[in-house]
């Protein structure tokens, strides 16, 4: 930060005392002196550390006097972990942009920028990137401008009341018992080369007010810990302390800011609880109840259930086993659903449902050695068959000998490839397996009639950098999906005949994290779901045959991995994710092939 020249660091500044501090501080000097409360504040506070974590990564305000919009942001993305347990990033820009305070960089004071948020709230980053009001998104250029997220009124965080504390005591009072401050300070030509321990100040002229978010304090240091809006940059990757004596205002204590009451918006996610450290898999019983499968924390297969069709869903209940992998769930010919994962040994092994919609057997094994999540489908005669890469990179098969029969021992049907395979049937009813070569590119192998034996492997080409996604089109016609080099996803579909004839590569844009999740609205258009690039679940849809597809939509949360789709008995589609906490959420359809709640 020392090497920029004075006009940049001129330009980080922006903390101007409104009114009412004006009035606040000239209030409590014309007062006749108290008795001070009795301390109730700890030796020492820093809310990184305190039950966990609860202050957001450090940002970077570039070229811009919008210090305070980033400190009270920081305030209230804190205050709503703390609250609330949910993260939230909020959009500096719209505080600072969109605001009476007008598309500017001019400087302001917490206590207005606070008063707008109990107003008019704040939206989240994801609908206005601080770096878009920019020109070319450079946060170095100007002049900004003000760009209106969209559905703002929908995705607004509020907060109930703000505090002015007045002093010390009651500054150290509120990070003790209730969360960061927010605090501002005359800034000195030092100041910008501070790189670690206690800021004091030494030389160089004041050159103007800024404002940071302040996590904690230390009596021992005799200091306050800060967050800073500089990027990681300065100081201690971005947090730093300051000398009680350093953080003041004129030269004298201006009040710090709290937030309380934070009122997030309603992204429509709903949790399910649990721990999970898999994959959700989602399996229907025969009576159209949706079942959710993954690994828990003690690695045993965990489930819950709908306790009656498009219902509410059980809690979760413990299957035992020690998991190595995802579970693959497939459902047999008389309805009932079997799970399979990799054990500790290696090998595959399964559970299942004594009678369909009933209880669960103990786990045996199958054997084998696999090397990769298992993949189940069910043959045309309803036999159920598991994929799996072996010890030698090639895949393997085992298959049931005949509906709910005995297994066949295992088979190799050759090829290296790395990832985990998928299985699908075709509109016919023949098994198709899909994987990627060494280099990415998509290759499959198929049975050459139902219930037969696979013929010859053949490639599709492409190069995909995620798991795969398969699934029928209304029509029974197979469609893959998988993200390219480019981080976008793309698609490439089988033609309407004959079976075997594949379409060229198309890509549906997007930035993706996640492999695709799947689904099939009642009217037959495919819908798919991933995570993008700001751990926020995306959409987009057919909107008529397959070459046809909406944009990307976003629907909200914060998410640790892929997802799940399962549709309910009346055909509406409901999706699973693994939160930040590990929990498991939910959103589902309103309506059968309609928007979401």
């Amino acid at each position: 930060m020392s090497r920029l020249t004075p006009e940049q660091q001129a330009r980080l500044l922006g903390a101007v005392p409104s009114p009412e501090s004006a009035q606040f501080m000239a209030a409590a000097f014309a007062a006749p002196p108290m008795l001070a409360a009795a301390p109730a504040f700890a030796a020492q506070v820093d809310w990184r550390n305190r039950g966990g974590n609860h202050v957001s990564p450090v940002k970077n305000q570039g070229g811009c006097g919008s210090c305070v919009s980033f400190g009270t942001s920081a305030l209230i993305e804190s205050m709503a972990h703390i609250e609330t347990g949910r993260w939230v990033d909020l959009s500096e820009a719209d505080s600072h942009f969109c605001s009476s305070h007008g598309a500017n960089c001019s400087g302001w004071w917490p206590d207005q920028c606070l008063d707008q948020v109990i107003a008019r709230g704040i939206s989240d980053e994801a609908g206005f990137p601080y770096a878009s009001a920019f020109p070319g998104n450079n946060i170095w250029a100007g002049p900004p401008v003000c760009r209106l997220a969209p559905n703002r009124a929908t995705r607004i965080t509020k907060i109930n009341a703000r505090h002015a504390l007045a002093n010390e005591t009651a500054a150290k009072n509120h990070l003790t018992n209730i969360g960061p401050v927010t605090g501002c300070f005359d800034v000195y030509q030092d100041f910008f080369n501070y790189s670690g321990g206690v800021y004091h100040h030494v030389s160089g002229a004041k050159v103007g007010g800024h404002c940071v978010l302040v996590i904690g304090y230390s009596e021992a240091e005799q200091c306050w810990i800060i967050k800073n809006s500089w990027d990681v940059s300065w100081g201690s990757g971005g947090f730093g302390k300051i000398a009680y004596a350093d953080l003041k205002f004129n030269g004298q204590f201006f009040p710090m800011y709290g937030a309380t009451g934070v009122k997030l918006p309603q992204s429509g996610w709903q949790p399910l609880g649990g721990k999970i450290t898999t994959k959700p898999v989602t399996g229907v019983n025969k009576d159209g109840r949706i079942e959710v499968f993954a690994r828990g924390t003690d690695n045993a297969l965990y489930h819950m259930w709908q306790t009656s069709p498009g219902g509410p869903f059980s809690g979760w209940a413990s299957l035992g086993g020690i998991l190595t992998s995802a579970p693959a769930v497939v459902s047999n010919a008389d309805g009932r659903l079997e799970v399979f994962v990799r054990g500790t040994d290696g090998g595959l092994h399964h559970i299942w449902q004594v009678a369909p919609n009933s209880g669960w057997s103990g786990w045996a094994p199958l054997g084998g050695v696999i090397t990769s999540d298992p993949t189940a489908v069910r043959n045309a005669d309803g036999r159920v068959a598991v994929f799996a890469r072996g010890s030698d990179g090639a895949l393997w098969q085992i298959r049931q000998g005949g509906p709910q029969a005995g297994w066949t021992a295992w088979s190799s049907l050759g090829v290296q490839f790395k990832g985990n395979p998928v299985a699908a049937n075709n509109a016919d009813g023949r098994i198709e397996v899909f994987m990627l070569s060494a280099g990415g590119a998509l290759i499959h192998v198929w049975q050459v009639v139902p219930n037969g034996a696979f013929g010859p492997w053949a490639s599709r080409g492409g190069v995909l950098t995620s798991g795969l996604g398969v699934i029928n089109n209304a029509d029974g016609r197979l469609e893959v999906f998988g993200r390219g080099t480019d981080g976008a996803m793309w698609h490439i579909w089988q033609q309407p005949r004959p079976m075997a004839a594949w379409s060229n590569w198309a890509s549906l844009g997007g930035g993706i994290t996640s492999a695709p999740a799947l689904g099939r609205n009642k009217d037959g258009r495919l819908e798919a779901f991933v995570r993008g690039t700001n751990g926020a679940v995306f959409h987009c849809w057919q909107t008529g045959g397959t070459p046809s597809w909406s944009g990307w939509d976003s629907l909200g949360g914060v998410v640790g991995g892929d997802q799940a789709v399962a549709s309910n008995q009346d055909g509406r589609m409901q999706l699973f994710a693994c939160g930040s906490d590990l929990g498991l959420w939910n959103r589902w359809q309103t309506a059968p092939s309609n928007g979401w709640n």
